[in-house]
């Protein structure tokens, strides 16, 4: 808003800047100071009809004014009155501007054409009386008014996504630009890992934090990195689909498996070649592997299962007659040999047995009586209950038998 005087050659110029123009009586405030008296001296006293210009001046009465202040904000002020009987002069109107930080200020009108209209609804208490009845009071019908409303924003409303205040529009959200149409969450704008929502950034799957700046956290991935990872091994788990990525000698949807016998390395790529086809170890490949448990478990686990394969396929290559053949000789090595046993087991019982009884017969005792003559006849003795020739666990008759033989 700019206040000065125009002449009539610069009014009716085509060159001439202004778009709106709004005259007034007296010039109130220039540059903050007040500029009543200068006023007085260049404006033409015809422009108004209270009376002499100087009464004008001087006389309380309805005033309206605009103006701006220092920060080019535009200042409406009205005061209600009646000529010559209530109101404000305007050096008092004037002094009361400068006071609230105007700078430039002109009277628009006074009296009872002084009426403030607020939202289409009448502000002030007019002092003309209504033509259709004196008893009520009516703004007076007048060729010219000032419409002022605060600017106005493209669009109106800021796209729905914002409010216009004093012709900016004040952006809800994420929203930003002039017309709030534009979504934007910071100056990495969700990092290139996610979408600029109206309520934030949406993070891709494996991002994560306001502005998905950072990967899930070790052990998760996926959409909100709320998945969890199933990778073994020490495999690395892939934070946006959860894959995992095998160390050197593991293999498997999760790691899970070593490389299988010959080979090593990442993805179990590459072939052992240590001699005699040995076992490598499935990380380095390394030769010298065996001392470790593990390996001496699959190594068992490896013979027995060859074994088996091995003896299978053997049988299968043999014909039907030669396994009949087979078969019936290997039942008739199976009787002889369990005839051979119990023989054999029987010759030591027999041994043993005539071994043990040559033993008892060294163990008999003998003893020796003579004979006494008693008159004339030969007194013998009870010599077979004192001598006792044979063990008490042999039987007498027995044992003759045996000796007779």
């Amino acid at each position: 808003m700019s206040c000065r005087y125009l002449s009539e050659e610069e009014v009716l110029s085509t060159e001439n800047p202004f778009v709106q123009l709004v005259s007034g009586v007296v010039w109130l405030l220039r540059n903050n100071t007040v500029y009543i008296e200068q006023s007085k001296k260049v404006e033409c006293e015809e422009t108004q009809k209270t009376g002499t210009f100087d009464y004008f001046v001087n006389v309380n009465s309805a005033r309206t004014a605009i103006g701006h202040d220092k920060h080019g904000r535009v200042i409406l002020f009205h005061v209600d009155g009646q000529t010559a009987d209530r109101g404000m002069s305007l050096w008092e109107v004037a002094d009361f501007l400068k006071q609230q930080g105007v700078v430039n200020a002109i009277n628009l009108d006074g009296g009872g054409s002084a009426t403030l209209v607020v939202n289409g609804t009448l502000a002030n208490y007019p002092s003309d009386h209504c033509l259709f009845d004196p008893m009520w009071r009516c703004p007076r019908s007048i060729s010219t008014v000032v419409c002022v409303h605060e600017p106005l924003c493209d669009p109106p409303d800021c796209g729905g996504h914002g409010q216009c205040v004093a012709g900016e529009c004040h952006c809800t959200g994420y929203w930003t630009g002039s017309s709030c149409d534009l979504l934007s969450c910071g100056p990495s704008n969700c990092s290139s890992h996610g979408t600029c929502t109206p309520s934030g950034c949406v993070c891709s799957s494996g991002w994560m934090d306001h502005n998905c700046s950072s990967a899930c956290n070790h052990g998760y991935y996926g959409d909100g990195c709320t998945s969890v990872c199933h990778c073994q091994n020490n495999g690395t788990c892939d934070h946006i689909n959860g894959t995992c990525e095998c160390p050197a000698g593991f293999t498997g949807l999760y790691c899970e498996e070593a490389c299988p016998f010959g080979y090593y390395g990442l993805g179990c790529q590459k072939l052992c070649h240590c001699d005699k086809q040995c076992y490598c170890h499935p990380s380095t490949g390394n030769c010298n592997y065996t001392s470790e448990p593990r390996t001496h478990k699959l190594l068992e686990k490896v013979g027995s299962c060859m074994e088996s394969l091995l003896h299978s396929s053997w049988w299968e290559a043999v014909p039907s007659d030669a396994k009949v053949t087979y078969l019936a000789e290997r039942a008739w090595a199976g009787l002889s040999f369990t005839l051979l046993v119990l023989l054999v087991i029987s010759i030591v019982f027999n041994v043993r047995q005539i071994w043990s009884r040559r033993e008892n017969r060294n163990d008999w005792t003998y003893s020796y009586q003579q004979l006494r003559e008693v008159n004339g006849n030969v007194d013998v003795p009870d010599m077979y209950e004192t001598c006792d020739l044979y063990p008490p666990d042999i039987d007498v008759d027995d044992s003759q038998n045996e000796m007779e033989s």
